[in-house]
């Protein structure tokens, strides 16, 4: 146990470690990218003036800013303290300047920053407008308030002898420019996935090359003393435009800063040894111009790489939903597809049950007539001649036995009433007047004995024409009648029901009612009744249908339905 306390005690003791020398090494980077920058500031300095054209610093804290969370800004604005000592020590600057000066850079920074993060709410990207936008915003607005500060610490500590709203304009587009163009620069290369450059084609390099090697030649050409004077001067602002333009739209925002950096850097030294279309003025105007042509060269391209890079995200979105769309297509074509078997195969499979059922029907039927027939003509003539025998012995018994003989007449008539009873079941197993006659006179014969069997009236109509009747159609509104009229014999207490066959315009139409007391249809339906399955099995073989409409103490009417194209 005691080993694994030491060991995980190691392990929180070497993470803690490798945080601080992480926080290290990066207020280490800001402190160096501090230094460096204010270096290329004074090299950027048009003398007399106290104010750089482009002071890199702010800048880099305004970047350091927005890639450290909220929490360490106190610790890496420290961290660029030493540096700004150090440098401000070395170009012979007044302490109170200098301290002063640290202030008024780091009050840009903070301006700067917080005013980013409160209006994106995220981290900064300059492949989105609306980014750029509020970075525009941000680095405008924290020059602008910081720079009232600024020149009136120039105009306090009487550093120079620019006046204040000199010092303040100089200060401002200086930093504005710094803000534009290292700003996003830093923040896009720090966030660079270097290990997509691996993976691109070399196409992608010789492009790069190219570009690199273009502004070079427009850096010679622009700077150059031989066409840098006279009316080509102002010509030469425009030949780095194409570059830019190809930075932007090729290379996107990291391309566009990159390019814009290397742009302003060959201008601003241009203008400050007299060479190139910024030199033609006195050293104030100078700087302003290209202050000013940066700013606004700036502020275009940025948009134009931020717009083409959400146009490029749109088309990826949109060719990864087209994919999607295609495969949700295709899925549902197989599963459509799928459906329709499945589909066909139930339909087949219904078939082949209504066929099925159908033989089955017409099995039970033949073993009916098989049995009825058996009954009739086997049973019966057995029966008829166990009768004719008891006649027979009862002849050859003395008359003075009077108790045999009444037992014989009993027998006698027991045998009869089991003819009766085998004709009878015979009848309803397979009634013969159907089979020779037709269905409406089976209806009529059965419904009579049913009528003096059960002493229901019963009243029936038919009207089918002339019209002739397949034998499985009037089998099955046989047994769709019977089982009707035995549900009124048993079920509605019905004194008397109505039967009626008639023509409809594409077949029979077969209606059973009666005046009873009703019932539940839906209760009826979901109990499963065994007649009602029977009735709607026997209609849908045919493709025939059933209605029952039924009202409590208002009776019932079954309608059963059958084609006679079937």
């Amino acid at each position: 146990m005691s080993e694994l306390v030491v060991g995980a005690t190691d392990l929180s003791h070497s993470r803690v470690s490798r945080r601080v020398l992480r926080h290290a090494l990066a207020a280490l980077l800001v402190g160096a990218g501090y230094y460096v920058g204010a270096n290329i500031g004074f090299a950027l300095t048009f003398q007399p003036h106290p104010v750089s054209t482009l002071w890199p610093p702010n800048s880099i804290l305004f970047a350091t800013l927005l890639l450290t969370p909220r929490r360490r800004w106190w610790f890496y604005l420290l961290a660029a303290f030493p540096a700004h000592l150090l440098v401000q020590i070395n170009a012979d600057i007044p302490t109170t300047m200098i301290l002063c000066w640290f202030v008024s850079n780091c009050s840009e920074a903070l301006i700067g920053a917080s005013v980013l993060r409160y209006l994106t709410r995220s981290d900064v990207r300059f492949d989105k407008t609306y980014h750029v936008w509020v970075f525009i915003l941000a680095s405008l607005l924290g020059p602008f308030l910081s720079s009232f500060i600024d020149a009136a610490f120039v105009e306090l500590n009487q550093y120079g002898d620019s006046p204040y709203w000199a010092v303040f304009r100089m200060r401002f587009f200086s930093n504005v420019l710094a803000s534009l163009t290292l700003v996003p620069l830093i923040v896009t290369w720090r966030r660079a996935n270097f290990a997509a450059f691996k993976s691109s084609s070399w196409n992608r390099y010789v492009e790069a090359g190219l570009l690199v090697v273009g502004f070079v030649m427009v850096g010679i050409v622009s700077f150059s003393s031989r066409l840098s004077g006279g009316s080509l001067r102002p010509a030469m602002l425009y030949l780095s435009l194409p570059f830019l333009l190809w930075a932007a739209i090729r290379f996107g925002p990291r391309g566009s800063s990159t390019a814009l950096i290397v742009a302003s850097m060959f201008q601003i030294w241009g203008a400050i040894h007299g060479l190139g279309p910024f030199a033609a003025q006195s050293a104030e105007m100078n700087a302003l111009s290209v202050q000013l042509y940066l700013i606004l060269a700036s502020m275009p391209l940025m948009f134009l790489a931020a717009l083409i890079k959400e146009r490029e995200k749109a088309q990826e979105i949109a060719f990864q939903e087209g994919q999607q769309l295609e495969l949700a297509l295709d899925s549902e074509q197989r599963a459509s597809r799928a459906l329709s078997d499945s589909q066909e195969k139930l339909r087949q499979s219904h078939n082949q049950v209504r066929k099925l059922l159908g033989r089955l029907i017409d099995v039970q039927e033949a073993e009916r007539r098989r049995i009825s027939r058996e009954l009739h003509d086997d049973l019966n003539q057995k029966i008829a001649t166990l009768s004719m025998g008891i006649s027979q012995l009862k002849r050859k018994v003395p008359q003075q036995d009077g108790e045999l003989i009444a037992d014989l007449d009993q027998l006698r008539k027991t045998a009869n009433g089991l003819t009766d009873e085998v004709r009878r079941l015979s009848h309803q197993l397979h009634p013969a007047v159907l089979e020779h006659l037709g269905l409406v006179p089976a209806l009529e014969s059965y419904i009579a004995s049913f009528s003096d069997e059960e002493q229901i009236d019963v009243q029936f109509t038919a009207d089918t024409g002339e019209v002739r009747i397949p034998f499985q159609t009037s089998i099955c509104l046989y047994r769709v009648a019977v089982e009707a009229l035995r549900n009124v014999a048993r079920h509605s207490g019905a004194a008397s029901a109505a039967v009626s066959l008639k023509r409809s315009h594409d077949g029979l139409e077969l209606q059973v009612s009666d005046s009873g007391r009703g019932f539940d249809v839906k209760t009826f339906k979901q109990g499963g009744g065994l007649g009602l399955i029977s009735i709607e099995e026997r209609l849908r073989v045919l493709e025939g249908d059933c209605e029952i409409s039924s009202a409590w103490e208002r009776g019932t009417t079954l309608v059963a339905r059958v084609p006679l194209t079937v």
